[in-house]
């Protein structure tokens, strides 16, 4: 079932979608989802069978993206794509029933930010298109006090406008409907960035995975690149910059992502602690199951993060992820034969070590999680890498490389 983005249709040239649209069209397709076109001259004329007589048929899931529409609409455009086997991703009883405009009753023209929130995950932030040009610039990572609330809402595609109050806190004006909420000042990478979310979210895959204490935090290929080059993407990373095996294994994410091998789910993920959102490190596949069912896993973390089990949660928790997808066989990962620690991680996390592969421990998962109890304390320094004593898989950037 490929994910559709449903988008407005220019009346001058039928069966594309407006000039405005022209960017999110592109970024759909490169994020390897399918788009179509609405009618809306139908559409406002309570014709919804008609405004969607290009769709495709289904099986499967439908972003909408285009103009408001009225409650009655909206209901009447889910009935008609249900009829062509196709499911809105944000059926008419959530859509009825999100809150609109100020949180606060402050006018949302003062925002000075708009973040792009998917499945509770805040996946993009930009300028307000109405903020002037001595605007508060841009927070570096979102506070716990703007994101907690709109994670309980309960709605998979929404934006919230936000501003700075007397005293720098971040506080939300307004919260609105991502599907009808127009991108505005943002540019082509960050208009990449919310598709590849939204097209990992509506195809079935995690945009975060949490556990108690900890959180994994996916980060698709534009995420990948800002990390490759040099920047955060967007987090707060416990030592001030992410530890080198993410970075390495980010650039390995964008490399596959550009020879076309890249695939939501199996890509480099942010470990994070839930009540604060730093990030601690990394951890991700090597690329997608290969034919006969084998993925990869490897990870990372930053120095002062090691020591307090936050790998052995951070792999358990990916892992049984990964072992529940039907997809996948065999889950396996390697470490050098000195990298104790992170051999330790592996056996307490359900791996059993199967044999030697280029000079490499190979181990593969069992299917379960049995041994320590998450939160204590791992080995470090023992063993492992002399150069850095770091507790991990095979670096992130190793594994199946794309064609060069």
């Amino acid at each position: 079932m490929t994910l559709l983005f449903l988008l407005p249709g220019d009346p001058s040239r039928p069966g594309l979608p407006a000039p405005e649209s022209d960017r999110e069209a592109r970024a759909a397709r490169a994020a390897g989802a399918q788009v179509a076109v609405t009618d809306d001259e139908a559409l406002r004329a309570g014709d919804a069978a008609r405004a969607v007589a290009d769709v495709p048929a289904g099986p499967g899931p439908v972003w909408y993206r285009g103009r408001p529409l009225t409650g009655a609409s909206y209901t009447a455009l889910a009935a008609a794509l249900a009829d062509r086997d196709r499911t809105l991703l944000t059926g008419p009883e959530q859509y009825l029933a999100a809150p609109e405009g100020p949180a606060d009753g402050t006018p949302s023209a003062a925002a000075a930010v708009r973040v792009w929130w998917v499945d509770g995950v805040p996946v993009l932030t930009t300028a307000h298109p109405d903020a002037t040009a001595d605007a508060t610039p841009l927070p570096a990572a979102l506070p716990a006090e703007v994101t907690t609330p709109v994670s309980h809402l309960g709605r998979r595609f929404v934006t919230t406008d936000l501003a700075p109050d007397t005293a720098g806190a971040w506080r939300t004006l307004a919260v609105g409907d991502g599907q009808t909420t127009g991108l505005g000042p943002a540019t082509d990478g960050e208009t990449a960035r919310l598709f590849e979310a939204l097209t990992a979210a509506g195809s079935g895959f995690p945009l975060a995975l949490p556990a108690g204490r900890l959180t994994l935090r996916a980060l698709p290929p534009t995420e990948c690149a800002r990390l490759a080059d040099g920047g955060t993407a967007g987090l707060r990373w416990v030592d001030g910059a992410p530890p080198e095996g993410t970075v390495e294994g980010a650039g390995i994410m964008v490399q596959l992502a550009a020879a076309g091998l890249y695939r939501p789910g199996w890509g480099t993920y942010a470990i994070t602690r839930t009540g604060d959102g730093v990030a601690l490190g990394g951890i991700g596949f090597h690329g997608p199951p290969d034919e006969t069912g084998t993925a990869e896993l490897g990870y990372d973390l930053s120095p002062s993060a090691r020591g307090a089990g936050w790998a052995t949660d951070a792999v358990r928790l990916l892992a049984s992820w990964a072992w529940s997808r039907p997809e996948v066989r065999t889950l396996r990962a390697a470490t050098e034969p000195a990298n104790l620690p992170s051999q330790r991680v592996l056996e307490r996390s359900g791996f059993v070590r199967t044999g030697e592969e280029a000079e490499m421990h190979v181990f593969e998962y069992g299917g379960n999680g049995n041994g320590a109890a998450a939160g204590t304390a791992e080995a470090v320094g023992a063993g492992g890498r002399a150069d850095d004593g770091r507790a991990q898989a095979r670096p992130l950037s190793a594994g199946n490389r794309p064609p060069s």
